[in-house]
């Protein structure tokens, strides 16, 4: 089965209720950024899913896992590679039984191709080789409790001197990038333009940045950030940290700090779109759940 967007204590009752079906082990799978904790008087072991590889855990696993193992995969989308070879562990694991429990508070990291690795974690081999077809949530136990946002950007309108240097950083960026990614380009224009928020930032608000710069105590970076709500000076450059950070902030209405530079614009579009795939995801797996 496959559980979307429930908190720990909702992913505890689940297990609870499944350990109902004559489970005598278990093996939680979790990755740094989120332990589970699970509590029960069946023998249970936590692994990491980094460790997975590992011939420590490989062959032992595969040797003590059986028809009465329960997996839990808690939070393992942590590439949209497909053929990464962790997965590939993974999926060898569940092979060994048929019962998998898979908890994602997101039900992809960029777009709904990604879902198709969860389906994978409890069915391999099934899908391979097919795009996500919504269908297929018809087919397998797949329950989502949606993760609804607001966004509103607190709109700065830079100066002509901004312009000037804006312009002349995105120029030099240009001219010595030789034969580097040009998407670091729009990457390091973010950063500079998060820069000209330094006025906007109140000391008695929380912020987050993409690093340290501000050396602010109140201005924490995405890894080092808690529960509770921040005002975003800039995003971090991957999605996943950022899908992480929502997970760890527990935060639903999102504000954007936008210096009124084209290259934040950017970054709020591509926020935006990402929002609308996932509530238009939520919207149709209502339909099949």
């Amino acid at each position: 089965m496959i559980r979307i967007g429930l908190n720990n204590k909702e992913k505890q009752h689940t297990i609870d209720v499944y350990l109902e079906r004559g489970i005598n082990k278990i093996f939680v799978f979790y990755p740094d950024e989120f332990p589970l904790s699970v509590y029960t008087d069946k023998r249970i072991e936590h692994v990491r899913y980094a460790d997975i590889i590992m011939y420590k855990y490989f062959y032992r696993l595969l040797e003590e896992i059986d028809d009465n193992t329960l997996l839990v995969f808690n939070e393992c989308l942590r590439t949209q590679n497909r053929g990464d070879l962790t997965y590939n562990c993974a999926h060898h694991y569940a092979n060994q039984t048929k019962h998998v429990i898979v908890f994602e508070y997101f039900p992809f990291i960029e777009n709904n191709d990604d879902f198709i690795i969860l389906l994978d974690y409890q069915s391999p081999g099934k899908y391979k080789g097919r795009s996500f077809n919504y269908q297929f949530l018809a087919d397998e136990e797949v329950v989502a409790k949606p993760q609804h946002y607001t966004f509103k950007t607190v709109d700065l309108k830079p100066t002509l001197f901004d312009l000037a240097k804006y312009e002349e950083k995105k120029r030099h960026l240009f001219d010595t990038l030789g034969g580097a990614d040009p998407d670091t380009i729009p990457r390091k224009l973010h950063i500079f333009a998060g820069d000209f928020k330094r006025s906007s930032i109140n000391p008695d608000k929380r912020y987050i940045a993409r690093n340290d710069r501000f050396k602010l105590p109140n201005v924490s970076t995405y890894r080092s950030c808690e529960p509770g709500d921040y005002i975003i000076l800039d995003f971090p450059h991957r999605r996943i940290d950022f899908n992480d950070f929502l997970k760890t902030s527990g935060m639903t209405d999102i504000q954007f700090i936008n210096s009124g530079l084209k290259v934040d614009s950017y970054y709020i579009n591509e926020l935006t779109t990402w929002f609308k795939k996932l509530d238009d995801f939520y919207a149709k797996t209502s339909l099949y759940q």
